[in-house]
């Protein structure tokens, strides 16, 4: 990692799903297309070989299986690594420091993001709801689970609120704030067994440095219909190795035809029973991790 660069721009990706590492080949392709200068882009990751593809262009930082065990804490937590990595792009505080998913897509010029990060701002995609009065019935013990109680000497308050995490980002005048999200996933993991209390630490420590700004004006962020961006996604980098087309040419292309679908497609609760019933099962771990 570079002193000089202005922004961190990382994406985690571990294990061996072929969906995850297609999802973050063409994730990394898109903030490419919309880095702004003196920004490096930095991917972490066990499996550096199915990097190669971006030569000198992005920053491959090789994580050990001891790394990765270390990460994932005592319980294990597969969510917790995604706060270490932000530890660690943002351990020298050199520069600000953005993480998105592997089913995020950048959308626009990278350049106002930037100079809000500069400003002192602090994002994540989007709000999602009020603690105070969550719209699912698995949210609702978050109520007695998380408010009225201290975090680290955070007290969520009645605006306190789930925002998703697709996309983390803070400023690099906040120092401090990744090790203070990684102490009060801690505790909070201790507390809730929520699916989302990563996304929740994010949630409750981020008020406390500055109010947190949408990051979902410049990426999309597609879990909700991954289905189909699956498909497109695999499409796409086929069609790229089969034009012998470089990571540049390939950023330039979805600069200028961007990969467009819905981004919410979820079905009925009782549609997934069916489904889980009935269908073939999804190769969503399939091993097959080609890039170009």
């Amino acid at each position: 990692m570079s002193a000089a660069s202005r922004l961190r721009l990382g994406l985690l990706a571990y294990g061996a799903s072929g969906r995850l590492h297609r999802g973050a080949a063409v994730a990394l392709l898109t903030v490419q297309a919309h880095r702004p200068d003196e920004a490096e882009i930095i991917v972490l990751t066990d499996r550096p070989d199915l990097y190669l593809w971006f030569g000198s262009s992005i920053i491959v930082e090789r994580l050990t299986e001891s790394t990765l065990e270390d990460w994932q804490g005592p319980l294990g937590d597969r969510y917790r690594p995604k706060i270490e990595a932000l530890r660690r792009l943002a351990a020298d505080g050199a520069a600000d420091v953005a993480l998105v998913d592997a089913d995020t897509m950048a959308r626009r010029d990278l350049g106002p993001f930037a100079d809000r990060l500069a400003a002192g701002a602090v994002f994540l995609h989007r709000r999602e709801y009020a603690l105070s009065d969550p719209p699912r019935k698995g949210d609702r013990p978050l109520r007695r689970e998380i408010l009225g109680r201290s975090w680290q000497g955070i007290a969520p308050g009645d605006t306190a609120a789930m925002w998703n995490g697709g996309v983390i980002a803070s400023s690099r005048r906040h120092r401090g704030i990744f090790d203070r999200t990684l102490a009060v996933f801690d505790e909070m993991r201790v507390a809730s067994r929520h699916f989302a209390v990563e996304q929740l630490a994010y949630s409750i420590v981020f008020p406390a440095y500055a109010p947190i700004e949408e990051a979902r004006p410049w990426f999309d962020h597609y879990w909700g219909n991954r289905g189909w961006f699956d498909g497109a996604v695999a499409g796409f980098l086929g069609r790229a190795r089969h034009g012998a087309l470089s990571a540049a040419d390939a950023a330039h292309e979805l600069r200028h035809c961007p990969m467009v679908g819905p981004i919410d497609a979820r079905v009925p609760w009782w549609r997934r029973r069916l489904n889980r019933v009935f269908a073939r099962p999804a190769s969503d771990n399939d091993e097959v991790a080609e890039v170009p």
